[in-house]
């Protein structure tokens, strides 16, 4: 008897749990793709400096977008007010944790990058110029 009321009395407290902590209704309403997939989505430019000067200061926002399928946007606003998009692909490599992007007519692109924990950090060196950036999953 006092096992079955033990049982009953577990059940009952893991019920409330699961239905009463906000993990589980955010779980339940996520896209399985969200799930299996979570590099997917906006990544705001936390940094983006070439040698000394920082770039940040003369754009609004930069933004990349991972979508389904490996298509991929980077999006930019000058101060000015100017818009610019560049549509690209990528690949990301989970065993690596890396992402590769490749971007037509910019074949200097076509690199492998790391990316962990929501943050990708690239790093381009074109002749005695270096491109730092990190984009930082929103």
């Amino acid at each position: 008897m006092k096992t079955v009321t033990l049982k009953s009395s577990f059940m009952a407290v893991l019920a409330m749990l699961l239905l009463c902590f906000p993990w589980w209704n955010t779980v339940k309403t996520q896209p399985l793709t969200d799930l299996t997939k979570p590099y997917l989505g906006m990544y705001e430019c936390r940094l983006a400096q070439l040698n000394e000067k920082n770039l940040l200061d003369d754009f609004s926002y930069i933004r990349l977008e991972l979508k389904k399928g490996g298509a991929c946007v980077l999006y930019a606003k000058d101060k000015a007010g100017e818009e610019k998009r560049v549509v690209g692909e990528y690949i990301y490599n989970k065993e690596k944790e890396s992402i590769s992007f490749s971007v037509e007519n910019l074949s200097f692109i076509k690199r492998e990058f790391p990316m962990k924990q929501g943050v990708i950090f690239i790093t381009l060196r074109q002749g005695d110029k270096t491109l730092l950036m990190q984009f930082q999953q929103t």
